[in-house]
């Protein structure tokens, strides 16, 4: 059975809570949603896949075998994707120096066709936010709810 409308709304605003815990089920596989410390100040929202969390699970998403099944239709759906810059802000006002003084051929060998483009999505088993997870979990086909929901008043 999927998730109602109604049923993400009140999914995101207990998200938004300080002590979090939701459970979800995709393919036979427990998902869990916890609020986490990330440090003194902040917190993010955890995702564990049947409990537990694997450092080889946090891969760059060009790495990932198209024949592993478990990371496509669990892993890759679940976790965060964050995009990493190949370039900081200082390399990049370099480069648009390069590109005046030496010409756009020179500057596009040395740093590549588009550099401000250019960089690395991995997976993160974190959201910084309850609207982030919501987005990436409502588009999951056969991902189910398992913990009731609390009556939330608007």
């Amino acid at each position: 059975m999927s998730i109602s409308k109604e049923q993400w709304k009140a999914i995101e605003a207990e998200l938004q809570g300080s002590w979090v815990h939701m459970l979800f089920d995709l393919n036979g596989h427990k998902i869990s949603v916890t609020r986490e410390r990330k440090s003194e100040s902040t917190t993010v929202l955890s995702v564990y896949i049947d409990g537990s969390i694997k450092g080889s699970w946090m891969k760059v998403l060009e790495n990932i075998d198209p024949e592993d099944e478990f990371m496509n239709k669990v892993v890759k759906q679940v976790f965060c994707h964050k995009f990493q810059k190949r370039y900081g802000k200082k390399q990049l006002e370099e480069y648009a120096r390069c590109k005046r003084q030496c010409g756009a051929k020179f500057a596009n060998e040395l740093y590549g066709k588009d550099p401000e483009k250019q960089g690395t999505t991995y997976l993160f088993p974190a959201f910084g936010s309850s609207a982030a997870l919501v987005r990436q979990f409502k588009k999951i086909e056969g991902l189910e709810l398992v913990s009731e929901l609390k009556e939330v008043t608007v």
